[in-house]
């Protein structure tokens, strides 16, 4: 009878969306689970980066942001002298140390610093590879 075949779709339809409504729950509970740990690995992070403490720069007239830990790997360097010494304090009102020198050869020891991989210098003259090595030099950097 039509009436049962209508009563067939409608249950098929009921069914359709009952699953449908549990799909989309379970992936709503997925997203949350993920949205959770994403924030559990932020506050992490910021713990991380909190727990380090921030260290401004200004080379050259030029800010750079990095932690004490970064400035901090190799012992017995300008850096080491800087912030262990007790004799050095940020110059300025936002607490930023200034260092008159160049601050394109600054990054390089920054990222030599941060990455423990020296810059390729392949494409350097010999004229930029020495200065680059007197900039490691003057942060008795080795």
């Amino acid at each position: 009878s039509s009436y049962t075949a209508v009563e067939d779709a409608f249950k098929c339809i009921l069914q359709t969306l009952t699953d449908a409504q549990d799909c989309i729950q379970n992936k709503w509970e997925d997203f949350k689970k993920k949205r959770a740990d994403l924030e559990r690995k932020m506050n992490e992070h910021n713990l991380v980066l909190n727990g380090h403490k921030r260290v401004s720069l200004c080379v050259g007239g030029q800010i750079f942001d990095t932690t004490e830990e970064t400035l901090l790997k190799e012992k017995e360097t300008f850096f080491w002298a800087m912030l262990r010494s007790g004799q050095w304090q940020p110059d300025d009102k936002d607490g930023r140390y200034f260092i008159d020198r160049s601050p394109e050869k600054f990054s390089k020891v920054l990222d030599y610093l941060r990455d423990g991989e020296v810059w390729n210098v392949s494409r350097l003259s010999g004229a930029e590879t020495n200065k680059l090595r007197q900039e490691f030099d003057f942060y008795q950097v080795p």
